[in-house]
């Protein structure tokens, strides 16, 4: 064979090789991507689901202070409800978006790996925010429930009790706060406190962002 002829069947060669590892590459972006996409698939829905339950609450809050409007303490604790449920649909409305901007727009890895960071810290805080109101409500939401399926009034001989667990919620919301304060300034080493976190911001979409990840280290190789 000429010098010529394999020099030619090199360049052919590699030009192959080239084509077959683009291939292999975008096959295993494109199969990276399914499964990221999935994965949000399921948040979408969940979200919506989220939202759906939230409205409920809200409907429950509204039709227990209007029923009990004419007695104060009651009227303050429905409308208090009515309220936080009202948070909690725009913050479900809020990372119905985020989800979203990244679901529904292809965009860079990079771009997409950003869109995440934000969804997460998005849902870390509101997950903290909406969390902590339960040092109280795990009490004050049965007894509302209780109160209005019975029609006895059941705040009105428990002042003394009531009071005191509200105390030890108030102690316990500062305990949080501290703990996600000095969570917040420092890295994570410890895994237990790593996977608490990333329950705050969605397992699920912890799997979304190593899934990026992998993606982005392999476009860079």
């Amino acid at each position: 064979m000429e010098l010529d002829e394999m020099k030619q069947a090199w360049a052919r060669m590699d030009l192959r090789q080239d084509g077959m590892e683009a291939l292999l590459r975008q096959d295993f972006r494109d199969r990276r991507m399914d499964k990221l996409r999935s994965a949000l698939r399921r948040n979408l829905w969940w979200q919506a689901v989220e939202i759906a339950g939230w409205l409920v609450f809200v409907v429950f809050a509204a039709s227990f202070w209007v029923e009990h409007r004419h007695v104060t303490h009651l009227l303050v604790i429905g409308l208090l409800l009515h309220v936080y449920g009202i948070a909690g649909i725009w913050s479900g409305a809020t990372q119905l978006l985020l989800l979203g901007r990244i679901y529904l727009f292809d965009a860079p890895v990079m771009v997409l790996q950003r869109r995440l960071a934000q969804l997460r810290r998005f849902r870390t805080v509101s997950t903290l925010a909406l969390g902590l109101p339960w040092w109280f409500l795990w009490l004050l939401v049965p007894l509302v429930a209780l109160t209005w399926s019975s029609g006895v009034d059941m705040f009105a001989g428990g002042a003394g009790w009531i009071w005191a667990n509200m105390a030890v919620g108030a102690v316990g919301t500062g305990f949080s706060l501290w703990l996600a304060r000095r969570l917040a300034t420092r890295p994570i080493r410890q895994p237990w406190l790593r996977r608490m976190v990333d329950d705050m911001s969605g397992c699920s979409l912890a799997r979304v962002s190593r899934q990026l990840d992998e993606i982005a280290r392999f476009e860079h190789e």
